[in-house]
Parts: C-alpha cells; sequence; structure tokens
C-alpha cells in the first residue's frame, strides 16, 4: 500500500537533494548517521540503506519516481564517491528538512538562508479555501504549460543547469517561470494568461533546519502583463494556504481525482535559498504536482547557483524539459542583468 498523503494522488511525493561533497565521506559512517537519525525521529521511518549505485542517473530516477509503500524506509540514500543523494517523502520532510538529513549524513550543521513565513498566517480557513479551488477549477482553471507530447510514460524527467551564484530571490524566481511560462505557451498558440504560481516555502527558517515537514503554500493569481515588482508585491502581500485534510479524507480526494486535470497551478516554484556547508554544489528537485506537473527549484552554494525542473514523462520529453529549463535559466540571468 503507497503511503498516505495529501495532493495529487498520481505524484511520487519524493523530493531530492543531490550534493558534489568536498570530499568523499566513508559510506558504513553515513549509514550509521542515518540509522540514528531515523530512531531520533521516527517520522522518518525505518532506517534507511546507504546504496552504492553503479548507474547514479538509474538511482536518481528510481529515487524520484518511486512511491512509498507502507512499511518502507522514508528516506532514501545513494552515495558514489563524492556525490550524496537523499530523498525523502513529502509527507516526512520538506525542502529545508532535506538540508537538515544532508547535515545529519555528512555529521555538520548545514544551515541555509531561507526565513520562512512563520510570520504570516492563513487568511481563511482550509474549507473556503478548498470552495475557492473548486470554484476555480471548474469556471477558470489555471492556464497550464502546454505539453509537448500526450504519453502513458510515468514517472518525471529531472534535469539541472549550474549558473554563476546569483542573488535571487523568490519574487525573481517567480517571475522567471512566468516570463518563461509565456515564452513556452506564445511559441505553440496556447493561452498565457491566466498564470497561478505555487510557491514552496516553509514555516521556519533555514538557519537551524531540522528533518521535519513544516511546509508552508503561497499561492499568486498572476495578471496578464504582470512584472517582477508586481510579482514582489503579490508575494509580499500572499497569506500561506490553510493545511490540507487527513490524507485519508475521503471526500477530500474524491475531489482531486475528479477534477485532478483542473486542480492546481501552473507551476511551483521552491528555492532552498544559499545554503552554507561542506559542499561544492547542490541540485534540488521539488515535486512537481498539478494541472502542469511542472516544479522549478534553485539552491546556491559557494559559487555555483544550480536551477532544476521536474516535468512529467506523459506531458515533456527530456528535449521540452531541458528548453524549458533553459527558458527560466535565461529569464533570471535577463532579470539579474536589469537588477545590477
Amino acid at each position: 500500500m503507497t503511503v498516505a498523503f495529501s495532493g495529487d494522488p498520481a505524484a511520487s511525493w519524493s523530493i531530492l537533494l543531490e550534493a558534489s561533497l568536498r570530499e568523499a565521506p566513508d559510506p558504513s559512517v553515513v549509514a550509521a548517521r542515518m540509522s540514528r537519525a531515523c530512531a531520533e525521529f521516527p517520522h522518518l521511518g525505518p532506517a534507511a540503506v546507504v546504496l552504492r549505485p553503479s548507474d547514479w542517473d538509474g538511482a536518481r530516477t528510481e529515487f524520484a519516481d518511486g512511491h512509498y509503500r507502507t512499511g518502507d524506509p522514508l528516506v532514501r540514500v545513494a552515495l558514489a564517491g563524492d556525490s550524496l543523494m537523499i530523498a525523502a517523502h513529502h509527507g516526512a520532510v520538506d525542502g529545508l528538512g532535506l538540508l537538515a538529513l544532508l547535515g545529519i549524513a555528512l555529521g555538520e550543521s548545514v544551515g541555509s538562508s531561507a526565513t520562512g513565513v512563520a510570520l504570516r498566517s492563513p487568511d481563511r480557513p482550509y474549507l473556503l479555501n478548498a470552495l475557492d479551488r473548486v470554484r476555480e477549477a471548474v469556471w477558470a482553471p489555471p492556464v497550464r504549460i502546454q505539453p509537448s507530447l500526450r504519453g502513458n510514460e510515468s514517472g518525471d524527467h529531472l534535469v539541472s543547469r549550474a549558473l554563476p551564484a546569483l542573488k535571487l530571490g523568490s519574487a525573481r524566481l517567480t517571475s522567471a517561470a512566468l516570463d518563461a511560462t509565456r515564452q513556452w505557451n506564445a511559441a505553440r498558440g496556447a493561452a498565457h494568461g491566466r498564470v497561478v504560481a505555487a510557491i514552496g516555502a516553509s514555516w521556519r527558517g533555514g538557519a537551524d533546519p531540522r528533518p521535519e515537514a513544516d511546509s508552508a503554500l503561497l499561492r499568486l493569481r498572476l495578471p496578464a502583463g504582470a512584472t517582477e515588482d508586481d510579482v514582489r508585491a503579490l508575494l509580499t502581500a500572499a497569506a500561506p494556504e490553510a493545511g490540507f485534510p487527513s490524507a485519508h479524507n475521503l471526500v477530500a480526494q474524491w475531489g482531486m481525482r475528479l477534477l485532478a486535470s483542473r486542480l492546481g497551478s501552473t507551476f511551483l516554484v521552491s528555492n532552498l535559498g544559499v545554503v552554507k556547508g561542506n559542499v561544492s554544489a547542490l541540485r534540488f528537485f521539488p515535486a512537481a504536482s498539478g494541472r502542469s506537473g511542472v516544479a522549478f527549484g534553485v539552491v546556491t552554494t559557494g559559487e555555483v547557483t544550480t536551477a532544476t525542473v521536474r516535468v512529467r514523462r506523459r506531458n515533456f520529453d527530456a528535449a521540452a524539459a531541458a528548453e524549458l529549463l533553459d527558458l527560466l535559466c535565461d529569464a533570471v540571468l535577463t532579470g539579474h542583468e536589469a537588477r545590477r
């Protein structure tokens, strides 16, 4: 049986972090540290086995696409030389939680500049929010990023790009994703005027991350012609979404399945901020769900900012995923030059 979780039932809800380390750790030490962490934090499930894969890309695919079954570890770890990969069920940890697991694996403190949204609170209860989402899905669903194919293949494509270290906040990242969506859809003769952005965040900051799920979600309806300054103003004023009901709520699950093709946002963006730790590069892949099944991730460490995209294979091929990410990176770099 798959582990129950609120949200898109087609998604694996496996979020993933890859680290290029400055030196190769001892696999047995990493395994012992992760075992102790699972004992200290029982919500992580049974102790993860530290895999030593010969096919790194294959391990990434397995970690990202594999659904978590009842009784399975909720944390997955792979190590090959100075490359470390950690995946976890999003119901067990959030993005900052992955950073906490990275710190545990390395036996050192890992922190992030992410500030969290602890000073904000939802402006209405879940029920009212859900009714509004149903109304939106029925009468005015968010634009989706136009698929490049109509297939049946399960799982996701994961693509990354390394950029020079940038001062990249969530407003610029969201604005870049908006620009990428507009360009992508316009080139295919598809609508791009009713974009809804989901911004993944956490209720706590990243200065001292813990291996927990403390996710928050900001959802912005972006008007046609919205600029980066418009996005920043909307983001500043946004209230976090109220929490989902129990994953075992049959009415909620039935509604999600019935309206799956119309619910959700145009894309998700998630920014882990500037990370301090004994790593030379990080790659973060948040969960892709919603109408488009497209999620952009960003994290900066040292001299490198890494941007990623995660897309559904049934909607996009690998070339399309790479093109979408290139559009985002171009928009990010153009915005960076404009603001200098």
